[in-house]
């Protein structure tokens, strides 16, 4: 018989035990019921055909715990620590993630939140990294009022904000030959764009190295983390699918054009009033200025990540418009109808985004710990945090 509170490792890539298909049916059903709601836009995450598979882009070690109260025969409550490598104070460490803290509302008003999170704490004593991250959705006020509670006898932990973090849904299709650029770009002759090639991959991972050096929370890559796109960290992207700004031979900055719909979706499941006007009128003139770039509600939003990204420290103010507008041109050519670009709200390349027509999607970056447990401070560094396509 199953204990009400289970803590369950997984290891990326580790899909050998059959008795796994059945829990991740049960995940996958558990987050299409607890979606997290927003009086805007709400996006709904699904990860089809297989929740476990996805799990890689988050890290290569995820701590589950797993709530099945007695009588529920499915799983009815979820939460997830993923470690990562990633730079704090320009060291390579082992960086938490906590995410899919998912309950169904039969039991989020019970003591099953505060079970869950016992054993979390168990999970980041006994096996402690240097930090633990989690975003939370600004407009999602239900869940930071619970989670950022501290009372409940000190079995929660603190929740410290960290960051803003825009997450920038950038429309591909609109009126006009420049959309979604907002103004003409002034060409900078002093670049070159190209796409990345194998070749490229020694100065992509320098580059990598020198941005960690400087950003807390940038990701640490390794020639394997390129090598197989079809498995790993960065699951569906090819070194390929990278654009590149050059000086000389010299490579400066580059974004991924990362397409994760195979294992992971995203279906527009709400919009606004206003919103769901301009969809409207826009459709009913659609004849002239063809399909609205908002998908229905209820329908696939066909998107790419433009993720991960990486520039030059001391060049993001200068580089990141002509690489974003590179990325944009590239995603375009795919045929995808929305591109999405993470940024923290302190970092100096989130100015480009002025440079586009987008939608915001803002989050709570938060720091995770008890007083017992890691905790980092993040004050001298410039901000990177997660990359989209692990949040």
């Amino acid at each position: 018989m199953h204990e009400a509170i289970e803590h369950l490792v997984y290891l990326s890539g580790d899909s050998s035990d059959v008795a796994l298909a059945s829990l991740d049916q049960q995940i996958r059903s558990l987050v299409r019921a607890s979606k997290m709601p927003s009086p805007y836009i709400e996006l709904d995450y699904q990860t089809e055909p297989s929740f476990f598979s996805a799990l890689s882009v988050y890290g290569h070690r995820h701590d589950m715990i797993l709530v099945r109260p007695p009588g529920f025969e499915n799983l009815a409550g979820l939460g997830i620590r993923s470690v990562s490598r990633a730079y704090l104070g320009g060291k390579i460490v082992d960086l938490g993630y906590l995410h899919h803290l998912r309950f169904l509302p039969e039991i989020r008003g019970g003591s099953f939140l505060l079970r869950g999170y016992k054993a979390l704490r168990q999970v980041f004593n006994q096996h402690p990294v240097s930090a633990t991250l989690t975003a939370i959705l600004e407009d999602n006020r239900p869940a930071r009022a619970a989670l950022e509670n501290q009372r409940a006898g000190g079995i929660m932990p603190v929740y410290r904000p960290v960051s803003r973090f825009l997450s920038a849904l950038i429309p591909l299709r609109g009126p006009g030959a420049r959309w979604p650029q907002r103004c003409r770009a002034t060409p900078d002759n002093s670049g070159r764009v190209r796409k990345l090639t194998p070749a490229d991959l020694p100065q992509l991972l320098a580059l990598f190295a020198a941005a960690g050096h400087c950003n807390d929370g940038s990701p640490a890559y390794v020639a394997a983390d390129f090598a197989n796109p079809g498995a790993g960290r960065l699951v569906g992207l090819d070194i390929t699918s990278m654009i590149g700004i050059f000086s000389g031979s010299i490579l400066h900055a580059a974004m991924g054009v990362w397409n994760q719909q195979t294992y992971k979706q995203i279906l527009l499941s709400h919009l606004c009033m206003p919103l769901l006007a301009i969809r409207n009128a826009w459709q009913a003139g659609s004849a002239l200025w063809g399909t609205c770039p908002i998908p229905a509600v209820g329908e696939k939003v066909d998107s790419v990540l433009l993720d991960p990204w990486v520039i030059r420290p001391g060049f993001e103010r200068k580089l990141m418009p002509e690489l974003l507008a590179a990325a944009v041109r590239a995603a375009q050519s795919q045929g995808a109808l929305f591109a999405a670009l993470g940024v923290a709200e302190k970092n100096p390349a989130i100015n480009a985004v002025k440079s586009v027509f987008f939608l915001p999607y803002w989050s709570i970056i938060y720091q995770v710990f008890w007083p017992e447990t890691s905790m980092y401070e993040f004050d001298t560094m410039q901000l990177k945090l997660a990359n989209l396509g692990a949040l």
